[in-house]
């Protein structure tokens, strides 16, 4: 609740100004105008200074904090995630899967940078290293050979049999297709 002396002791003092200026009981008309002195004007603004000095202003509290129960999260349970059955290799650049172990070999796929592929087989050679045998996850693409200096495996690679090489394709004219009759 607020101190009201402040508010009533103005009201005091704006009372004493306007009975000063009031004649009460003198001669009516313009002869008759009170004047209020230096003192006057001075001790009523100290009395409204001294009453704002003495009114108390009351802090506000604040409430007492109440507490907020804090949900309980339910962890998730980890899923097992299944081991691949072979190493993994992954494309360092995007890379061409082939037909078979060599550059003479035709390009049917593509292992763009960052993709994996299950490692099922190798076929080292001396001339350009070893290449790999991959079967793609998950579909994403077809199964072929590719370069191991295209790729990183991860696992042991001495689990990764090796396979023997498809036949080399020639190079020589394609058979002409005989008209049938």
């Amino acid at each position: 609740m607020m101190d009201k002396r402040p508010k009533v002791i103005m009201q005091l003092a704006a009372l004493a100004v306007v009975l000063a200026a009031c004649s009460f009981g003198g001669p009516a008309g313009p002869t008759a105008t009170a004047t209020l002195t230096s003192q006057d004007v001075l001790a009523t603004a100290q009395a409204i200074a001294e009453g704002t000095r003495q009114a108390s202003t009351p802090t506000p509290t604040r409430p007492a904090a109440t507490a907020t129960p804090t949900p309980v999260q339910a962890t998730p349970t980890p899923s097992v995630t299944p081991t691949p059955s072979s190493p993994l290799v992954t494309a360092d650049y995007n890379a061409n899967v082939r037909s078979g172990p060599g550059e003479g070999f035709e390009v049917i796929d593509f292992l763009l940078q960052g993709e994996s592929a299950n490692a099922e087989g190798q076929y080292p050679t001396e001339d350009t290293g070893t290449w790999f045998f991959i079967t793609r996850i998950g579909d994403q693409g077809r199964s072929g050979w590719i370069w191991g200096g295209a790729v990183t495996v991860a696992g042991d690679p001495n689990l990764i049999p090796i396979l023997e090489s498809p036949p080399t394709p020639t190079d020589g004219p394609s058979p002409t297709p005989s008209p049938s009759s």
